[in-house]
């Protein structure tokens, strides 16, 4: 540009020689499908590890590989990505404009990766002055390159910005008031001992067969069983409490994947331990616990799965979470998927048995 100040006017398309353009176009094309199937891909995998870890609803996660694990595919991120990608480009019309968007976004995601990075090297038991030494150099780096584009705050930086603050205060109204149901929940559920009790003083009807009732938590019974029998007065023979669990590990070991504990008589709870990385399969975890024989055999395809159908009723009345974030969370709980649908269960074989909470 020294030398030919007439360059300046596209000094990017020039750092070529003019044969090399329409190549390197083309190859630019290509890296641009590459780069965005790999974001679409990462979008995919971060929210299946989000919902896992109980920081989004469930949603529709649907496997495209049987062989491969984390080839799988989410229809309403993917339509959420279309959505966002045609408003960003309509909205801001030229890629000059989204240049500040771009440029803060990736600043800022180096410097929240070399920190996420430092965690993790400090989790594993590195030396902390060599972990701190290096990645406080890279951090340093990478907060000049941000104070850079911070500049560009409002002609287009605030856009990132405001996605990744919609997205976080989704996920934490979600679990924080995933907590405020279980508290609700636990007041309300029916302690086990209590329930064993009253199934001697007052024995319901035992029809044959086994259920397996399903729930979020280890302590009480389930909404949907102590209701059903208090109903309907009847139990199955054989009741297995089930209560779905992720780990902060990516897989769990099959031998590892159930712990039983026994009630009474034909009443056992059991915790299916799930990774982070997997899809919850209820009954693909019940038949690894039977072929290691940690429950009795019986016919998962005969098998009646309760499930509670949840209506959430916002009321303020709770000190957690004021009310329009309550009705923001009684939103997203009923537009979650259904249990039965996210833990592959058969639908001919789910009892669904609805609960009211007032929260």
């Amino acid at each position: 540009m020294l030398t030919q100040p007439n360059a300046a006017d596209s000094p990017f398309y020039l750092l070529a020689p003019e044969w090399a353009h329409y190549p390197l176009l083309l190859l630019a094309t290509v890296a641009t499908v590459i780069a965005s199937q790999s974001i679409i891909s990462g979008a995919y995998s971060m929210t299946q590890q989000a919902i896992n870890l109980g920081f989004l609803p469930r949603m529709n996660v649907i496997h495209t590989e049987g062989r491969e694990i984390g080839q799988i595919y989410v229809p309403f991120v993917n339509w959420s990505l279309a959505a966002a990608t045609l408003a960003a480009t309509i909205g801001f019309g030229s890629s000059d404009r989204l240049a500040g968007a771009f440029g803060i976004a990736v600043s800022l995601l180096m410097a929240i990766t070399t920190l996420m990075a430092t965690f993790v090297a400090l989790h594993w038991k590195h030396n902390p002055f060599l972990v701190l030494t290096v990645n406080g150099s890279l951090l340093a780096l990478d907060l000049l390159f941000f104070a850079s584009t911070s500049t560009k705050l409002l002609d287009g930086g605030w856009f990132p910005l405001l996605i990744a603050f919609v997205i976080s205060f989704l996920m934490l109204t979600w679990r924080k008031g995933e907590e405020l149901m279980d508290k609700v929940r636990l007041e309300i559920r029916e302690r086990s001992q209590d329930f064993i009790e009253r199934l001697r003083r007052d024995p319901p009807l035992r029809i044959p067969g086994t259920a397996v009732v399903l729930g979020r938590m280890t302590k009480g019974v389930p909404l949907a069983l102590s209701h059903n029998v208090k109903c309907n007065h009847v139990l199955n023979e054989n009741v297995l409490l089930v209560a779905v669990s992720t780990t902060e590990t990516p897989t769990v070991a099959e031998e590892h994947r159930i712990q039983v504990t026994p009630l009474s008589e034909g009443l056992t709870r059991a915790e299916l331990h799930f990774g982070f990385m997997e899809q919850p399969n209820v009954p693909e975890g019940l038949a690894q616990a039977m072929v290691h024989g940690k429950i009795p055999v019986f016919d998962l395809a005969k098998t009646i799965y309760y499930t509670g159908h949840e209506t959430i009723i916002p009321s303020g009345r709770k000190p957690d979470l004021p009310l329009w974030r309550e009705t923001l969370f009684a939103f997203m709980h009923h537009n979650a998927q259904r249990p039965g649908a996210f833990f592959k269960i058969p639908g001919s074989q789910i009892l669904e048995i609805g609960v009211e909470f007032e929260i």
